[in-house]
C-alpha cells in the first residue's frame, strides 16, 4: 500500500469582486450546496475568466454558465447571477465552445453588468465544485479579488484509495444529471 500527498488545486478568481459564501447566498440551490460546495463573488468587472487550465465542458445555450475541468479533473461550475437563465441569453457573449481547451485567465463569458443586473434576482456570481466526491476540502477565501489574480479559493483533491480503481483518476465520461430549479 503506498502514501500518496493529496493534490492541491488553486482556483483563481473568475470576476473582480467582494467574495461572499456560498450559504449567504438568497438561493437555496446555492446556499445549502445542492450542487456543490465553492464560492460566490458580487462582481465589479464583466468577463467571466477561467479560473484554471482545462476544457470546456458545457456552456448553457442562455450563455449565464459554464463548467470547466480542470486538468486535475474537478468540475467548476460557473454560473452568473440569480434566476439569469429566464433572460435567454440576453446580456450574455459566450466566448468558448464545449470541448475547448482553456488557460487560466481565458474570456469564458462577457455579461452587460447594467442589463443583467437590472433584470435579474441578484449579481451573485457562484463558482462551485459539482463533482463534490474528488474533494477533501476547499478553503475559501475572503475580501476583494482581482480576476486572474487572486485566489478565490484552494481545493484538496480526495487521496484515491489503490483498493478503488474508480477513483484512480480525473477520467470521466458522462455529464452529470441536470438539476431542475423551481
Amino acid at each position: 500500500m503506498s502514501i500518496q500527498n493529496p493534490t492541491v488545486v488553486t482556483l483563481l478568481a473568475p470576476l473582480t469582486g467582494v467574495l461572499v459564501p456560498l450559504d449567504q447566498v438568497p438561493d437555496p440551490v446555492f446556499a445549502r450546496k445542492m450542487v456543490g460546495d465553492g464560492i460566490s463573488i458580487d462582481p465589479f468587472g464583466h468577463i467571466l475568466i477561467s479560473p484554471v487550465a482545462g476544457e470546456v465542458m458545457d456552456v448553457q445555450p442562455s450563455a449565464h454558465a459554464v463548467t470547466v475541468r480542470s486538468d486535475e479533473g474537478l468540475e467548476i461550475l460557473m454560473h452568473i447571477g440569480l434566476d439569469t437563465v429566464r433572460l435567454v441569453g440576453e446580456g450574455f457573449t459566450p466566448k468558448v465552445k464545449a470541448g475547448q481547451r482553456v488557460a487560466v485567465g481565458d474570456p469564458l463569458i462577457e455579461f452587460d453588468l447594467d442589463e443583467v443586473g437590472r433584470k435579474a434576482k441578484s449579481l451573485l456570481t457562484q463558482m462551485v465544485i459539482t463533482n463534490s466526491d474528488a474533494v477533501a476540502s476547499i478553503e475559501a477565501a475572503t475580501g476583494l479579488v482581482t480576476a486572474g489574480v487572486d485566489v478565490a479559493a484552494t481545493v484538496v483533491l480526495a487521496v484515491a484509495s489503490d483498493d478503488d480503481p474508480a477513483a484512480a483518476g480525473p477520467a470521466r465520461t458522462a455529464a452529470s444529471d441536470g438539476i431542475l430549479v423551481p
